[in-house]
C-alpha cells in the first residue's frame, strides 16, 4: 500500500509540473475551442475517465477540476490514463511526422512528386494522406508544389533579367505552363516583378496556420499624377 500511495504521489508531481510547464490556462483554453492548432502540443487527460484526448477532440468537455495536462501520450500513458478512441490523439504526432517529410520531399524535388510516391515515402495511404496534408498545412501537396515552383519563381526573377532563363530554373516545363498563372501567383506580370514591382501597388493581409505564414495580395496598376 505504502508503495502505491508513493507511485501516486510521483504521478501527481508529475502533473503538476506538466500543468506549470504548459501553462494550464492556455491549454484548457486551446481544448474549450476544439483548437487543431494545439493537437500534439498537449494532452488534456479527465481523471473521472482516465482518457486522454487532443485538443480538436469532438467529445463533450469534461469539468475543468477533471482535467490535467500533458505534454504527451507517453506521459499521461505512464500517468495511468489510457488514448480516446475517438479522436486518437497518439497519430497526431505520427500524422506531423509525416507531412513534415512530405514538404521536405516536394522542397527537395525538381519535377512535382505523385501523390503516391509521398504517400508510399511516409507510408499512409494516398486518400488519408492528402486529407492530413491539406489539414495540416491548408493546401494539398500539388497546390505545395505549385507555390514552391513559384516562388522559386519570383526569386530567379530577382537575380536575374532573363525570363525565360527564371521559369526553367524555378522548375516549370515550358513558359506556357509558367504565364498560364504568373499574374495571379506574381500579382503583376514576370517582367514588371522582374523590374521590383514598378508601376504596381500591392496590398496585402498576413495570416498563420500552425506550420507556415500565408499571405493574400491585392494587385492595383499605380497611375501617374
Amino acid at each position: 500500500m505504502e508503495a502505491l500511495a508513493r507511485k501516486a504521489s510521483e504521478h501527481k508531481r508529475e502533473a503538476v509540473t506538466n500543468v506549470s510547464r504548459l501553462d494550464a490556462d492556455t491549454a484548457w483554453a486551446a481544448f474549450m475551442r476544439r483548437d487543431r492548432g494545439w493537437d500534439g502540443r498537449v494532452i488534456g487527460a479527465v481523471k473521472t475517465t482516465g482518457i486522454y484526448c487532443k485538443p480538436s477532440c469532438p467529445a463533450k468537455r469534461p469539468k475543468r477540476e477533471n482535467v490535467e495536462f500533458f505534454a504527451t501520450g507517453a506521459d499521461a500513458l505512464e500517468a495511468g490514463y489510457r488514448p480516446c478512441l475517438r479522436c486518437k490523439p497518439d497519430e497526431v504526432g505520427r500524422d506531423r511526422e509525416a507531412v513534415a517529410k512530405a514538404v521536405s520531399l516536394i522542397e527537395a524535388a525538381e519535377e512535382a512528386p505523385s501523390l503516391t510516391a509521398l504517400s508510399a515515402a511516409v507510408d499512409y495511404a494516398p486518400h488519408h494522406f492528402q486529407r492530413i496534408f491539406k489539414r495540416d498545412l491548408g493546401v494539398s501537396p500539388a497546390e505545395y508544389w505549385r507555390g514552391l515552383r513559384a516562388k522559386r519563381a519570383a526569386d530567379a526573377l530577382a537575380e536575374t533579367s532573363q525570363v525565360t532563363e527564371a521559369i526553367y530554373e524555378a522548375g516549370y516545363s515550358g513558359p506556357s505552363r509558367f504565364y498560364a498563372d504568373a499574374k495571379d501567383r506574381l500579382g503583376m506580370t514576370p517582367s514588371a516583378w522582374r523590374d521590383g514591382g514598378r508601376g504596381e501597388t500591392i496590398r496585402y493581409v498576413v495570416t498563420e496556420s500552425p506550420w507556415v505564414h500565408c499571405s493574400s495580395r491585392r494587385r492595383q496598376r499605380a497611375f501617374a499624377d
